[in-house]
């Protein structure tokens, strides 16, 4: 791919524009970004739904739909013959309390209820979809209704894990055939399209939807739908793109919406059985997102949150990032065989800072082709060994590259997370990348300074500290 430096140095001075930082630019090869749709407020209150097929994820795509359906007045859920075959009218019926099921692409459809949606959501996108609304080919119903929506400025989200609908693992499938379809997942975002795993859909309230919608509901670890508080916390955590938010009766000691965003962390070399089995009793008591343990401690954390909706996450080429693709894949992998579901990978820093894009793109491909479908990848950048401008172009690799989120810190250099450098990888990659804040963040504070500065996830040790609003001197992670 070759690389306009004239072009980097500009996107380099508009994104530290935005955020006030003065700097001396430095030519440097850096990846355009790829910007989400302009999203503009409106009171429409109006969701469409759009499935086409359904052959991954199932049981998941139906807990997304219900988060949607609780979050706007009016439904709209358009399916395609597949859907329809797969899945079934009465099933989503029954998931859109009343919502209107489209089977057909009608001028009243067009006219009328298109362009006066707040969002798009496609939990269910088809290989054959994708690549057509990549070349918008508008020729169906998936297609027709995805590439009008982009021309009527409507934000649309798409889950990016039916694409791989063959019912292989992607390990098994041919290397050109993989890059091909990431080639696919990459056009949709350049033509403004969000493109995220499953269960990081919800995760976003677009701004078009803010000012009218009911207060969102969520399904507790008892799978009771709880309405969670309007507070001054909760609108911090929607801002900043929140998808883990509920509450359950009877927890009032600690911050219940703050947890679900942290990730419950011990990465020390001499962390003992004893050591992970209290992180995940804790993990399961305040519901935090998952836990984060090294590669050897996965089998084990899994074991201990079994029948939890907590997830298991761990590490890769930790904490140097200095091992090869080739390596880190191999990683992914029995990471994930091993019951891993989410993988955060350090980026090769020493070629990032040497300017060999090509490398650090390929280590991030590496670990993403590894865990396609399984897990999501985080991509830890190491900031406090960067540049400004190192780190947008870190994040702009890791976007190209198809991760799921990018992340500050490993919690074992020479410091953590900063707030500045939060906020510069949010206006860098938009909307779309989740951004996980991670190294010294110890107090209920800081931990919201982050979220206001548009982190999605917060990696800590401290974390029942965190959302008790009390002290710790836990280490640096």
């Amino acid at each position: 791919m070759e690389i306009d430096e004239e072009l980097v140095r500009r996107i380099s001075e508009q994104v530290l524009s935005k955020l006030g930082q003065e700097r001396a630019v430095q030519k440097e090869s850096v990846l355009s970004p790829i910007q989400g749709p302009k999203r503009s407020v409106s009171t429409y209150n109006s969701v469409i739904i759009l499935l086409c097929g359904g052959d991954m994820e199932l049981e998941e795509v139906y807990r997304q739909i219900a988060i949607i359906v609780s979050r706007y007045s009016n439904i709209y859920v358009v399916m395609t013959k597949s859907a329809e075959q797969i899945i079934g009218i009465p099933k989503i019926r029954g998931l859109s309390e009343g919502g209107t099921i489209v089977t057909e692409y009608t001028q009243e459809f067009h006219e009328k209820i298109l362009p006066y949606t707040d969002t798009l959501y496609v939990p269910v996108l088809s290989l054959n979809t994708a690549a057509k609304v990549a070349a918008l080919n508008a020729d169906s119903l998936g297609t027709i209704t995805m590439v009008f929506a982009l021309m009527n400025g409507v934000p649309v989200i798409a889950a990016k894990n039916s694409i791989f609908c063959c019912q292989k693992s992607p390990e098994d499938i041919p290397q050109p055939v993989i890059q091909r379809i990431t080639q696919i997942i990459n056009q949709l975002r350049e033509i403004g399209i969000t493109v995220l795993d499953i269960r990081e859909m919800t995760r976003e309230i677009p701004v078009r939807a803010i000012p009218s919608m009911e207060l969102p509901y969520t399904v507790s670890s008892a799978g009771k739908e709880v309405a969670n508080e309007y507070t001054a916390a909760y609108q911090i955590l929607v801002n900043g793109g929140a998808s883990r938010i509920g509450v359950e009766p009877g927890q009032t000691n600690f911050d219940q919406a703050l947890a679900r965003y942290i990730d419950h962390t011990v990465l020390k070399a001499d962390a003992t059985e004893e050591e992970i089995r209290k992180l995940c009793e804790e993990a399961k008591e305040y519901e935090f997102a998952s836990v984060c343990v090294n590669p050897t401690n996965v089998k084990l954390a899994k074991s201990f949150l079994q029948d939890s909706p907590v997830k298991v996450c761990t590490v890769i080429g930790f904490p140097l990032g200095a091992t090869t693709p080739t390596v880190k894949a191999i990683e992914t992998r029995d990471a994930i065989a091993n019951g891993a579901e989410e993988v955060d990978m350090v980026i090769n820093v020493g070629a990032l800072k040497s300017g060999n894009d090509d490398l650090v793109r390929k280590d991030i491909e590496a670990v993403v082709q590894a865990a396609e479908g399984k897990a999501l990848v985080k991509v830890i950048l190491e900031t406090a060994l960067l540049s400004k401008e190192e780190i947008i172009k870190g994040s702009l690799l890791s976007k190209l590259g198809g991760a799921d989120f990018v992340k500050t810190s490993t919690g074992f250099s020479t410091a953590g997370a900063l707030v500045e450098d939060v906020a510069l990888m949010r206006e860098t990659v938009g909307p779309e990348m989740g951004i996980k804040a991670a190294g010294g963040i110890r107090t209920h504070e800081a931990a919201e300074e982050m979220i206001k500065a548009g982190a999605t996830r917060i990696g800590a040790s401290a974390s029942v500290s965190i959302v008790k609003g009390t002290s710790s001197s836990d280490g640096k992670y």
